[in-house]
């Protein structure tokens, strides 16, 4: 499965921000939650980097892992998780904010989303943490 960026262009004053929170082990590795609030964000003005919209670009939704969430069957058909966690990582970094979905504790991945999400806010205390 090749990886790739999302080509969507943005106003580069236009406010930033990744949301995060738990996938793996959800119907639909979460989805449908994360499209949810990428609707709600867009209807605030924000520009919206979502996990969930990247994976469907690269083809997640059509493996056969997708109904259950399982990343262990998802990695056996090539998806490769380290490069996906750079793309996300990446994102919370250079985004203005990032928004937390619920559950966000219980996921190792949106967990170390948050942990960056904190370091960067101490060195830049305009950056947003949001909680839903």
């Amino acid at each position: 499965m090749t990886q790739h960026v999302s080509s969507r262009k943005h106003d580069p004053k236009q406010k930033q921000i990744y949301i995060a929170g738990p996938m793996s082990g959800y119907p639909e590795f979460n989805f449908p939650a994360f499209k949810t609030a990428q609707y709600t964000l867009e209807r605030q003005g924000w520009k919206v980097w979502n996990p969930a919209e990247k994976d469907q670009e690269v083809g997640v939704v059509s493996d056969k892992s997708f109904a259950t969430g399982n990343d262990q069957e998802l990695m056996k058909s090539g998806w490769d998780f380290r490069e996906t966690y750079l793309w996300d990582c990446q994102k919370v970094i250079y985004s203005d904010a990032i928004y937390m979905l619920k559950g966000w504790e219980k996921s190792a991945g949106a967990r170390g989303e948050h942990a960056v999400a904190i370091s960067i806010q101490q060195r830049y205390p305009e950056y947003q943490i949001i909680y839903a």
